[in-house]
């Protein structure tokens, strides 16, 4: 199979998936978002532990922690919405936190195995922040009888950015014979001002496009209504930075790593973790923009 029968056999999986968690029904939307977030959450989290602790070392920490994750992707939908059951804590940190504790038990005098621990408890926490974040996102604002224009916005205006970075980038190079202007070679060689101008220009038109469609009451109330254009430009500006942090970052890791990718789970396009690095870094951003513009 050619890389993009591979590429476009992936992207039409996602799509479906994504398309189902936001227009079918609400009794169905959100099984297809939990097979969704845990198909994303299982295998980044995989890979990472791959890059940090090596492909074929520590298996069984690898298993531990994706499964741990796709259970905090189940916990909400069983809950009906996410809600730990003691102030502060959740279910998912409790049976982790423990397991983590005899992991370390079992490590005694290998320094390798005490270290593989410690990253992959980094790993959990770090994946699951971001899941429960998206799950409260999509949770919160999913009514019975609308759209969850705010989980569209905190999607699509995050790989709008991605897209449009890369399709701008790429044609500007195109152009120019391979002279566009680098913007950090040294973590990313790929990542250029060009490129950076037109995601930019992507993620304020995404999120404008979505407040132009939903906003006055066409989906029921949302938080935004009343906004005006220039504040989800704004929001659309911090989304595009926040993404683009993400994508910095994880190609930061993959160099201390010495890795190029992250990994070949999807066929034709590669790690998920490159999939999903700008949300995760967003879902962090999209709840201080959901905090300080006091959406309920």
């Amino acid at each position: 199979m050619s890389t993009l029968l591979k590429r476009t056999f992936s992207t039409v999986i996602l799509l479906s998936l994504l398309a189902g968690s936001v227009f079918l029904s609400y009794e169905y939307r959100a099984w297809f978002f939990t097979v969704l977030c845990s198909l994303l959450g299982f295998g980044a989290a995989w890979e990472c532990c791959d890059m940090l602790n090596g492909p074929k070392r520590f298996g069984g920490l690898k298993w531990f922690v994706s499964l741990a994750l796709v259970a905090v992707v189940l916990f909400p939908l069983a809950q009906k919405r996410y809600m730990p059951f003691w102030p502060g804590v959740s279910f998912d940190v409790v049976i982790f936190a423990f397991m983590f504790w005899m992991v370390v038990l079992a490590s005694n005098k290998n320094p390798d195995a005490l270290r593989a621990v410690l990253n992959s408890a980094a790993v959990f926490f770090l994946f699951s922040t971001a899941l429960k974040l998206i799950s409260g996102i999509y949770y919160t604002y999913n009514g019975a009888g609308n759209i969850p224009a705010t989980f569209l916005l905190f999607i699509l205006g995050t790989k709008s950015g991605d897209i449009g970075a890369y399709l701008t980038g790429s044609l500007c190079n195109a152009i120019s014979h391979g002279k566009n202007h680098k913007l950090v070679p040294a973590i990313s060689p790929a990542k250029s001002w060009e490129g950076l101008f037109g995601g930019l220009a992507f993620s304020i038109g995404v999120s404008v496009g979505i407040y132009a469609i939903f906003s006055g009451g066409r989906n029921g109330a949302e938080w935004w209504d009343g906004f005006g254009y220039w504040r989800m430009a704004v929001i659309g500006v911090l989304m595009f930075f926040g993404g683009m942090l993400g994508d910095l970052a994880e190609s930061s890791l993959k160099r201390t790593c010495q890795v190029k990718d992250s990994g070949h789970f999807l066929p034709g396009i590669g790690g998920l973790f490159d999939l999903v690095d700008s949300l995760i870094v967003n879902s962090f951003v999209f709840y201080l923009i959901l905090f300080f513009f006091n959406a309920r």
